[in-house]
């Protein structure tokens, strides 16, 4: 992570996907409607490039979803060095997707909720008690595709819209595969997915789930 001074929410989200590193801030700085717009723009040119490599049919691109991920990010990355906010204000500045959450909006928060397990490690290492860490940890149960490989032994949160769309169910199988992420890989929503993927080589590939299907 980098400490900045003085940066607009498109150049710091521009900053996370180009460079894979966050932007933390030593002061609070709220984004306008223009910026937010930007930030749209520039997640849907992410996400069409991203989705090329995609299996099957890509879902949609959801903007409210990827822009509303975006500022979570953004505001929690500043609140790690700016927290003249109350706990109470943490929950306001950090409240939850008011649409439905869908395939499209799922793998377009991903673009940047991905990089939410870091400001929560940064988080934790600046405080492990801070009560930005549980409201965090709260999103990625909820966007549990961006949170895989982060609980252990912990269950997921809604799978309907990930078990209905056969390019993110297949994503998220990937994901589960390459993080190594146990619990995920047994629960009854993706086990017959993961062993299928796996294949006959599964006992080289990730021995560790072999003791669960005994």
């Amino acid at each position: 992570m980098t400490l900045a001074s003085n940066n607009h929410f498109l150049q710091t989200i521009r900053h996370l996907r180009e460079q894979e590193e966050m932007l933390i801030y030593d002061r609070w700085i709220s984004t306008t409607k223009t910026e937010e717009e930007a930030v749209g723009d520039f997640l849907q040119e992410e996400y069409e490039k991203e989705s090329i490599g995609f299996p099957g049919c890509p879902p949609p691109f959801g903007q409210e979803a990827a822009v509303w991920a975006a500022k979570i990010v953004y505001r929690a990355a500043q609140l790690l060095l700016s927290r003249d906010q109350t706990n109470k204000d943490l929950g306001q500045m950090l409240a939850g997707y008011p649409a439905t959450i869908d395939a499209g909006a799922i793998l377009s928060a991903d673009l940047c909720l991905r990089c939410l397990p870091d400001v929560i490690a940064k988080a934790k290492d600046i405080n492990p008690d801070d009560a930005l860490v549980p409201l965090l940890e709260e999103v990625l149960r909820v966007w549990h595709y961006s949170g895989v490989g982060y609980f252990k032994g912990r269950e997921a949160g809604d799978w309907t819209p990930v078990l209905a769309n056969d390019c993110l169910r297949r994503l998220y199988v990937d994901r589960v595969i390459s993080r190594r992420d146990v619990a995920r890989a047994i629960s009854s929503a993706l086990r017959s997915e993961i062993r299928a993927a796996l294949g006959d080589h599964g006992s080289f590939f990730w021995k560790e789930l072999q003791q669960y299907d005994e």
